[in-house]
């Protein structure tokens, strides 16, 4: 098994939280602003185990769960509104930062212990417990460990979210992070019986009417620059009320910015109120996180994002001549 930047001692750590998780009795769970299929599965999957071990659990996310998730088992139990009370633990997940799950200070200040799951190496080191594995694929690839180590038997559910978790951060086991640890944990999940076809089918092959007209208008701004090595993606504002799409409908939009021959970074822009979401995706040995980094954000190497304060066309300036510069180099 690999271990994570800096000094700390994984399996220490692993120890540590379960430890933790058998003599606490109340848990408040949260992942990091516009969840995905790896932060919201996770949150999932340790959220029923936990149930089962008759633990009370408070689940968190600040942005809602995205439309193509909420298939998965209790995804309705999330909640967008901080709890009251105090917590003997808090975990976060796929958090680089505690600010990457939004609000969370309140909380945070109110549980008896901080644990951070992250496989991102932009991860901080904020929690009382780190259990951050760079070169995992996903955190749902590190929670199997977690619950493997504590002798769990994952149920179908269980595996349903853990699977959904792996298989989006993979991008269908076609990043560079997939690893043969990352296809033996999947083939055991399957193991339990689970309908993976028909989570393909509602994560991949299923995508509202909303989610396909913001994708064309994301194509429509394609842009190609840097002698044709970065696509250009911008989507406005205005785009989402025209079409009466939300910014989940942009999930993998970026992806489609990788497709043109000779492009080696991608970059969409997305606009909020006062601010843009970036989302970078490249090829290769081109560290985006790198960039993501410098405006605030993280993730990886070949996929991160950031969320930046001012308008749009300020800020794409700022990031295009970033980008630029590293393409040139």
């Amino acid at each position: 098994m690999t271990k994570p930047m800096k000094t700390l001692d994984l399996e220490t750590e692993f120890k540590r939280l379960e430890d933790l998780i058998a003599r606490s009795g109340t848990f408040f769970l949260a992942g990091h602003l516009n969840p995905d299929g790896d932060t919201i599965g996770s949150m999932l999957a340790i959220a029923s185990v936990l149930k089962r071990l008759g633990k009370k659990v408070r689940l968190f996310s600040q942005d809602p769960v995205p439309e193509n998730l909420c298939f998965l088992p209790h995804a309705s139990s999330i909640r967008s509104t901080l709890p009251s009370g105090k917590f003997d633990a808090a975990i976060l997940l796929e958090c680089s930062t505690p600010e990457r799950g939004g609000n969370l200070e309140p909380v945070l200040k109110r549980a008896g212990t901080v644990v951070n799951i992250d496989h991102h190496k932009t991860s901080e080191f904020y929690g009382d417990i780190n259990i951050v594995e760079t070169h995992s694929s996903s955190t749902a690839e590190i929670v199997y460990r977690l619950l493997y180590n504590m002798h769990v038997n994952v149920t179908r559910r269980e595996a349903s979210c853990l699977y959904t978790g792996i298989v989006t951060d993979t991008g269908r086991f076609h990043f560079p992070a997939t690893s043969p640890r990352t296809l033996e944990v999947a083939s055991r999940l399957l193991e339990t019986g689970f309908k993976f076809s028909r989570v393909n089918d509602l994560i991949y092959a299923t995508k509202a009417v909303e989610g396909l007209r913001i994708l064309g208008r994301a194509l429509e701004s394609l842009e190609v620059m840097a002698g044709g090595k970065l696509a250009v993606l911008t989507l406005k504002t205005s785009d989402f009320k025209e079409l009466g799409a939300r910014p989940e409908h942009t999930e993998n939009v970026i992806n489609f910015g990788l497709m043109p021959p000779g492009v080696k970074a991608a970059v969409m822009f997305r606009e909020e109120e006062g601010r843009v979401s970036v989302t970078f995706r490249s090829r290769g040995h081109l560290d985006m996180s790198l960039v993501a980094k410098a405006f605030g954000g993280g993730g990886h190497r070949n996929a991160s994002g950031c969320r930046v304060k001012g308008g749009l066309s300020a800020v794409r300036e700022k990031v295009l001549s970033v980008l630029k510069r590293l393409l040139k180099a």
